[in-house]
């Protein structure tokens, strides 16, 4: 079953009273990590809870696999059921924007997730309408979560080194930091050997929207015909966006290396500028 990645607050209006929604709240910022947690405990949607991306979106950090390495299977299915998600849940995103909603959808997607969906437009969409704003804390019933993982959603760092030369591998970070420049994360500057470059910036409108399908194809022209292409991007955050377009265009086949370029250069010392 297909559903889209995104929904509108106009649409999602319509559902608010027919459907059972779980809301999660991803808000977040690299710079201030405890920035999405306290803002959650001053106010949310109500009934949401919180996804933390340093700590329910990304397991331990080790030397490799990156600056936000996935969390475990055992983790995510921890996390899900901690939190009383069940599998025919209607899961509803949301951030300051787009990128952390987008790396949770993945995640639920990843565990074979089918109905789940990023608000566009990101919190404020919401708070142009009526609905209630929180300060409480929601706690659902534990729950027992049967996922389905689709791990050929996922490529690793041998696949990546060693794949065809026909294989497409997209970079989704600035084109600053592609080109080697400007690099304040990453103690080596550069990209992969090989890579192109698809900010994933301009996949998002400035009302923190996916621009229309064919401004969105035009930017994906290249990508739309190559077969299962890798997106990464610093540390398989940013890139998720990318992927969850590619989504909205029907473009499925679209595969994530998680550990992207923070694991790469943590592995090997081969880079391009």
């Amino acid at each position: 079953m297909f559903m889209f990645p995104t929904i509108q607050m106009t649409d999602l209006q319509q559902l608010v009273h027919t459907d059972q929604i779980r809301w999660f709240d991803c808000r977040y910022d690299l710079q201030h990590p405890d920035y999405g947690r306290d803002a959650f405990k001053e106010s949310h949607v109500a009934g949401a809870q919180y996804l933390d991306l340093s700590t329910d979106l990304s397991g331990p950090r080790s030397k490799t696999g990156g600056r936000h390495p996935l969390p475990s299977k055992e983790q995510w299915i921890g996390t899900l059921e901690s939190l009383g998600v069940e599998r025919d849940d209607f899961i509803v995103l949301y951030d300051d924007g787009f990128p952390y909603a987008a790396r949770a959808w993945w995640l639920f997607k990843w565990a074979g997730h089918e109905r789940v969906v990023v608000l566009e437009g990101g919190l404020s969409s919401y708070l142009a309408f009526d609905f209630p704003m929180s300060t409480e804390s929601t706690v659902f019933e534990k729950s027992t979560y049967q996922a389905d993982f689709k791990d050929d959603m996922l490529v690793q760092y041998e696949e990546v080194k060693n794949r065809s030369a026909e294989t497409y591998l997209v970079d989704s970070r600035s084109p600053d930091r592609f080109q080697g420049q400007n690099e304040t994360i990453d103690p080596v500057a550069g990209h992969i050997p090989g890579a192109v470059n698809c900010f994933f910036e301009n996949a998002i409108s400035p009302d923190r929207r996916l621009k229309d399908a064919e401004d969105l194809k035009e930017l994906y022209a290249d990508l739309l015909e190559a077969d299962s292409p890798i997106l990464y991007c610093g540390s398989g955050v940013t890139a998720c966006v990318n992927v969850l377009a590619l989504h909205a265009l029907g473009k499925t086949d679209v595969r994530l290396y998680a550990g992207s370029y923070s694991d790469w250069i943590s592995q090997t010392d081969e880079v391009a500028r």
